[in-house]
């Protein structure tokens, strides 16, 4: 597991990697959004600066969210880009699918997915169990929000943006598809009618 960056470090990251002349106030911005917990790592912080530039900060934290997520699951190899216009998927449709996935995972507490039923396990279920039509949105998905922990094992990109996509898929099969509101929540409440504790960050969006 990667340590969390110190202070000293984002500022030496976001200065020498990625040309900001000013690390301090992106790190003010970044605080004042509500995201400030993506700057102790070294994806989400890259991410973070990738996604913003200059002084172009969405105006709320959801927003920053989004932007960054967007930004997560382009493709940035022009050769993959070139192979996939025959058969494209769009951003919308890997960020509902990617969502769907981390639902799943913070739901029913799974470390992630793991492509190969060989390599599948309690902590790393199938992809085919898990999105048994879709596969190839689905494993694009994987691939973009995801990193790979093991051989065709994949975990969340970073538990705030699992959150994030998570909260972005129920919040919608809410309010344009039907799903009752009180199956979610009894999915995340306790017996003592409180939000279990590794679900309040999805239980926030």
């Amino acid at each position: 597991m990667l340590e969390p960056l110190t202070k000293n470090d984002t500022l030496a990251i976001l200065h020498k990697n990625h040309g900001l002349k000013d690390p301090n106030a992106f790190i003010e911005k970044a605080k004042r959004s509500g995201i400030d917990n993506m700057l102790s790592n070294p994806q989400t912080l890259g991410l973070l600066a990738n996604a913003i530039r200059g002084d172009q900060w969405p105006s709320t934290r959801q927003e920053t969210f989004q932007l960054a997520c967007e930004k997560l699951v382009e493709e940035k190899n022009k050769r993959h880009r070139n192979a996939r216009r025959s058969r494209p998927v769009s951003t919308a449709k890997l960020l509902d699918v990617a969502g769907y996935l981390c639902a799943i995972l913070l739901l029913s507490d799974k470390a992630g997915v793991s492509l190969d039923s060989d390599q599948a396990s309690d902590c790393f279920p199938c992809l085919d169990t898990c999105v048994p039509t879709e596969r190839d949105s689905a494993c694009e998905a994987v691939k973009k929000p995801f990193l790979m922990e093991k051989e065709e094992c994949f975990v969340p990109h970073h538990r705030s943006i699992t959150e994030y996509l998570a909260g972005r898929w129920l919040g919608a099969q809410i309010d344009r598809n039907g799903l009752p509101l009180g199956r979610v929540l009894n999915l995340m409440l306790g017996r003592d009618g409180r939000v279990v504790a590794g679900l309040r960050g999805l239980y926030g969006w």
